[in-house]
């Protein structure tokens, strides 16, 4: 008896479903897990202010504000930012602050950057060669601290964006402000 062996055509096949299966379950997880397991919301302290003695005193003041844009033309029911923010002086150096009220739709590796133009969109920060990528956004919601690379002064920039890497869209963004006083 002699046993059928399967042709080439068909052993291709099996060979390319099984190819195309695994890529399109890792592509299914990739956009799934941030829904499924998101990171817990963020509860970071404010940065502390330093008196000159070089003892932390209280909360340092806001040098830059930003409230991320509801109204960005670049945001959907997924892609979406909301908040407020600022940029602070410390002694270790500037400090990005996310504030409490800080939330964004789940996705995969996204990242904060610093624009040097106004951005609502895709094309607008595809377009800024002047941005800075600064940190992995840590959550999804809550208060987050992110110390700035020394020698880099937030206040020569003019918008803070939130890019996912994986798919190059637009999350969300909001224009530094100077703060009063």
């Amino acid at each position: 008896m002699r046993l059928a062996l399967p042709s080439l055509k068909s052993s291709l096949i099996a060979l390319a479903s099984l190819v195309a299966g695994v890529a399109i379950g890792a592509a299914a997880m990739l956009i799934a897990f941030p829904f499924l397991f998101p990171p817990p919301p963020a509860n970071d302290a404010p940065p502390m202010a330093v008196q000159s003695q070089g003892t932390a005193s209280q909360p340092a003041a806001a040098a830059l504000r930003f409230r991320f844009d509801e109204s960005a033309p670049g945001r959907d029911p997924i892609h979406w930012a909301n908040g407020t923010g600022s940029f602070m002086q410390t002694e270790q150096g500037w400090v990005l602050r996310l504030n409490g009220d800080f939330k964004a739709g789940p996705g995969p590796n996204y990242w904060l950057y610093l624009n040097t133009r106004a951005v609502g969109e895709e094309s607008a920060f595809k377009s800024d060669s002047g941005r800075m990528k600064l940190a992995h956004l840590r959550s999804f919601e809550g208060a987050q601290n992110y110390l700035l690379p020394a020698g880099v002064d937030p206040s020569m920039f003019h918008t803070l964006t939130i890019w996912c890497e994986s798919f190059g869209v637009y999350i969300g963004s909001g224009a530094l402000g100077r703060a009063p006083g």
